[in-house]
């Protein structure tokens, strides 16, 4: 990006930039009488650009908003993770196109940018959606502007996030998480026994605090039962329509120990997988990859050996987990219940045991300790009373 200054002079606002040198001597150009910074950067950027263009008349493309974004993620796509383009096309697709998806790109200004995010911040959406909202906003316009040089300048310059401390109109859009009871937990696990196709799963979140798609990534070459350890490599997403095996959220590779309970499960689960083999015989089921990490039944690529497997070696879908949230909302009871809160119980069940945060950190795969203390802030009558008891033994010797 060019270096526009702005500063505030006396009660108006000025943008300043150097141009070529003269006889050796920097060129300031400047200008002021703006009456807030952020009109002082656009004015800016857009003297920048009319200086470099000058002598050269620029015509802008004709191409809509919604074809630009569609020509945008193809190019992007040869540089970034599928994961993350999976995540702009979702953003791009609920939160963007609806809005300005109609318009033509050259039509686009920073006040409509800026009223899409006001917008959003006033219906409630967290503060990291809109983060990510208006990195996909600057990158997408930025890069209209080179090097595809479809608009002259970016209408993203000067457009701003609502300020820390201004507060919405409506509560935000932030789920609150409850932990789930012993008795809870016992009326799920009763509800789906081993066997069931959502009993691995169920085991996997509460006692080992795995993500939906690292639990349906997970593969035997994964469990070594010898250590008894588990190691997340990978995890399951949808890519045009393929569950398809990529690197974890984070690409938080790591291995965790597994308590006897678990690892009793996993080893049960494999025994009546070896033997459904032997009773299906060419009838059963055998999994692979393509070259691009697409599960697929076709006896084609590499094979691949996962642990959610139904009785016949078909896949299990992480879709199966929508028929078990509608089970816990409308037969158990929990209405809140989706599948992360089975890791938010685990979580819990580790700092009310006395983990240390890093430990806890390293199990579940957080970006970084600000979410693992997040959590540690969600302060339970059980952590209430072992501070208690810690208390008096420390001043009671």
């Amino acid at each position: 990006m060019a270096d526009i200054f702005t500063r505030k002079r006396g009660k108006t606002w000025q943008y300043r930039f150097y141009g070529a040198n003269i006889n050796g001597k920097r060129q300031e150009i400047s200008k002021g009488g703006f009456r807030t910074k952020k009109e002082a950067e656009i004015a800016g950027n857009k003297a920048f650009v009319e200086y470099n263009q000058a002598g050269r008349h620029f015509v802008p493309s004709e191409i809509s908003v919604a074809d630009y974004f569609d020509e945008w993620i193809a190019l992007r796509s040869v540089e970034l993770k599928k994961t993350t383009i999976e995540g702009y096309k979702k953003r791009i697709r609920n939160y963007i196109l609806p809005v300005i998806g109609k318009y033509k790109l050259k039509a686009v200004t920073a006040s409509t940018l800026q009223k899409l995010l006001n917008d959003m911040f006033t219906q409630g959406f967290s503060r990291n959606t809109l983060t990510n909202i208006k990195g996909i906003l600057t990158s997408a316009f930025g890069y209209a502007v080179e090097p595809m040089h479809y608009i002259q300048i970016s209408p993203m310059s000067g457009v701003r996030l609502p300020s820390t401390r201004a507060t919405p109109p409506v509560p935000q859009r932030k789920k609150v998480r409850r932990a789930i009871t012993e008795t809870e937990w016992d009326r799920l696990i009763g509800r789906f026994p081993a066997g069931s196709s959502c009993y691995l799963p169920l085991m996997l979140g509460y006692h080992c605090g795995l993500r939906l798609g690292e639990v349906f990534g997970l593969t035997w070459d994964d469990i070594d039962f010898d250590t008894r350890t588990l190691t997340v490599n990978r995890q399951v997403q949808e890519i045009n329509g393929h569950w398809t095996l990529v690197l974890p959220k984070y690409e938080s590779v790591r291995t965790i120990t597994l308590d006897s309970q678990m690892l009793n499960a996993l080893r049960d689960a494999q025994n009546r997988q070896q033997q459904a083999q032997l009773d299906y015989d060419d009838y059963y089921t055998y999994l692979y990859l393509d070259s691009s990490g697409a599960i697929s039944g076709a006896q084609n690529g590499t094979p691949v050996y996962l642990v959610n497997v139904r009785e016949n070696g078909e896949y299990i879908q992480p879709r199966v987990t929508q028929h078990l949230c509608k089970v816990a909302h409308r037969e158990l009871g929990m209405p809140e219940f989706d599948f992360h809160t089975l890791r938010h119980t685990h979580t819990t069940m580790l700092i009310e045991a006395g983990v240390s945060p890093l430990v806890v950190q390293e199990r579940l795969g957080h970006k970084n300790i600000q979410t693992t203390l997040g959590i540690y802030a969600e302060v339970t009558d059980t952590m209430r009373d072992i501070a208690g008891s810690l208390i008096d033994q420390i001043y009671n010797k």
